[in-house]
């Protein structure tokens, strides 16, 4: 896949601002017990190891919609992908429904379906529901990422990334995600479509090519 510096850059800034969070808490942490002697403290502990946990999953998710590899040969489950879904929305304000899917997929696909989720979650800023299907249609895999809830939308900023043509300067490390998944879509010859209902609804769907 071919992507501008500028753009790789950006997605490298979007990691470390993705995970700053959970590593500033682990620090918290360690402080708190530093001012105790060194002694372990409920608190601390407990933020320690939310922290740890927070970061640990949202690395593993990051990864794979990012990354290089991250499956088995070439293939990951849509049992695993939901899986890095739930841990990487774990303690925020959107909820995740996803029914239970062993199929292996291609890591491709499911390097787009994670950036999906990624893009719908961020498009509920006062919380909602993510959810998550996918089918075969006439032979040709597809999925569809519904982002409802209040105020549910999708950012001028965010709609002009969402195109293989933007130019590399007009992104930040908060919209890169979205060039990245235009990207990758044609990279997979896949069809991406949008469907925006102001305030209540942001609707995601892809549809791969036949195999």
């Amino acid at each position: 896949m071919d992507i501008e510096l500028k753009t790789a850059q950006l997605l490298v800034s979007r990691i470390c601002h993705d995970l700053a969070g959970g590593i500033s808490a682990l620090s918290t942490g360690v402080e708190l017990l530093a001012e105790e002697g060194g002694m372990p403290d409920e608190e601390a502990l407990d933020l320690i190891a939310s922290s740890a946990r927070q970061s640990t999953r949202r690395l593993q998710f990051l990864r794979v919609a990012f990354g290089q590899g991250g499956g088995e040969d070439d293939s990951i489950s849509l049992a695993n992908l939901r899986g890095l879904t739930y841990g990487h929305l774990e303690g925020g304000r959107v909820a995740l429904d996803w029914e239970h899917d062993n199929e292996r997929i291609s890591i491709g696909a499911g390097k787009l379906l994670l950036n999906l989720c990624l893009i719908g979650s961020e498009a509920l800023p006062r919380g909602g529901v993510l959810l998550v299907n996918s089918g075969h249609v006439d032979g040709r895999l597809g999925f569809a990422v519904s982002a409802q809830g209040d105020g549910a939308r999708l950012t001028p900023e965010v709609q002009q990334a969402l195109s293989v043509n933007v130019d590399a300067h007009d992104l930040t490390s908060r919209t890169v995600n979205a060039h990245f998944t235009a990207v990758l879509a044609q990279k997979l010859a896949a069809e991406l479509e949008i469907q925006i209902t102001d305030g209540a609804e942001v609707r995601l769907a892809v549809l791969f090519p036949p195999f």
